[in-house]
């Protein structure tokens, strides 16, 4: 009706991934839309173009834009705000790992943080090796949240995990590719820069938690985000002087952790993405007499969750489950409910008398949101559906369900204090910027 955007209108996330490896000269498993990817393709200057730059700056959603910089700047200029959608859910697993593969969440395997999945089915007195697990990929290794150790451990390899594989692994790139970021070397780049093409590799400095907050931090991170536009000009050169066709990927995590500590009003949001908007100015006035072309984008936006609006599940629904995948900087904007065998009826019972939950989230099972397709235009894979548990709360607004745990640090303290979050189908998290720069 209006009220939440789809993720299939107009172009998605997930095309502009196809797009990038068309441009290549290679192509993910599956071209969905391929229209819309071809489309995306041309636009960029497809396999004749010399270099592509992707900048990608997490969480920089068009609400971000408009919150903190102004009409004329040069990332609002050049922005077309109507153009690119998020995937759902509208977190950084989902997005990065669409990125890597081409493939919508519901076929790649991530659709999200800390994920619920078991290897193998268990005999009377014969238990599975090491038993549930809940599945991190954005870590140094691809990590069970529950007991810290690597999925490896339990039985769990890259082909169980990553459902989809990576584009850059599916055949020989026409291009040089660079990949600039504050996290080389970690499981996840190394699945998604592929093994078969000349890679070259620029690690950034990364904020620290500490900082967060204070001057310091956006002075950080905008030294760092120089840094890499520096690097990415370095490797266009390069590229230049071995008259070599190139693809620089430049990632940065900004403004993305400030906004989930501060909230996007923050002035240090405000710095850091002023501070973008000039060397982004200036990427550009580097590269914008070569034959290249430059994509600015994000994989989500971004709301502030006021205490007030943190809400813990009751208990007569915790009842009813085994496995609450929520949480206040984003998993409880699309919680991933897992019940109990046989009480689904009894909770969807349950949660209709609660007037809060029924006004501020839609919840759905499973079938229903893959029906809808908002997990993408194709019928969800078979090892990807024990991770979405049999119940989604999407939320309407800003209320968020997290943890009792969060519930006590962050609402029911001496300083109550907003987070940044993300991952629901509202247009503040869903609408991402599309800045195409071209010859």
């Amino acid at each position: 009706d209006g009220i939440l955007p789809h993720p299939q209108e107009g172009s998605n996330f997930v095309d502009l991934a196809e797009a990038l490896a068309l441009c290549c000269g290679l192509a993910p498993e599956k071209l969905t839309r391929e229209a819309k990817a071809q489309e995306l393709a041309s636009e960029l200057g497809g396999t004749a173009r010399q270099h592509i730059v992707l900048v990608l700056c997490d969480g920089m959603g068009c609400n971000i834009l408009a919150e903190h910089l102004a009409a004329d700047s040069f990332l609002r200029t050049h922005n077309d705000p109507d153009r690119l959608r998020a995937v759902f859910p509208a977190t950084t697993p989902a997005a990065l790992t669409s990125l890597a593969t081409g493939a919508w969440p519901g076929q790649h395997g991530v659709p999200g943080w800390d994920l619920r999945d078991q290897k193998g089915c268990e005999y009377p007195g014969e238990p599975v090796d090491g038993g549930v697990i809940q599945l991190r990929v954005l870590h140094e290794r691809v990590t069970d949240m529950r007991s810290k150790h690597p999925t490896s451990r339990f039985g769990f390899t890259d082909e169980d995990v990553y459902v989809s594989k990576a584009w850059a692994n599916l055949g020989k790139s026409i291009r040089r590719h660079a990949y600039i970021n504050a996290y080389n070397g970690t499981a996840f780049t190394e699945f998604y820069q592929g093994m078969t093409n000349s890679n070259e590799l620029t690690t950034i400095q990364e904020t620290a938690a500490e900082t967060l907050g204070t001057p310091e931090g956006s002075a950080v991170a905008l030294k760092a985000f120089a840094a890499g536009v520096d690097a990415t000009l370095k490797a266009v050169a390069s590229a230049e002087q071995h008259m070599a066709k190139s693809y620089t990927y430049l990632y940065t995590a900004h403004p993305d952790k400030h906004c989930h500590s501060l909230g996007i009003e923050h002035p240090e949001v405000k710095a850091v993405m002023r501070g973008f908007d000039t060397e982004l100015a200036r990427l550009w006035s580097g590269l914008k007499d070569k034959d290249a072309a430059v994509v600015v984008t994000a994989d989500h936006g971004h709301v502030t969750v006021e205490p007030s609006q943190m809400v813990v599940l009751p208990e007569d629904l915790v009842e009813c489950l085994e496995y609450a995948n929520v949480g206040v900087l984003g998993k409880g904007r699309h919680g991933t409910l897992h019940v109990r065998a046989g009480r689904q009826r009894e909770f969807q019972e349950r949660w209709a008398r609660h007037p809060r939950l029924c006004s501020g989230f839609l919840l759905l099972t499973v079938e229903d949101a893959v029906a809808e397709g908002i997990f993408g235009p194709d019928p969800i894979k078979s090892a990807v559906r024990p991770r979405l548990g049999d119940f989604l709360a999407v939320s309407l607004h800003r209320d968020t369900l997290v943890s009792p745990g969060e519930a006590a640090m962050f609402r029911d303290c001496a300083h109550p204090s907003c987070k940044g979050a993300h991952g629901a189908l509202t247009w503040e998290e869903l609408c991402i910027p599309f800045v195409l720069l071209r010859p």
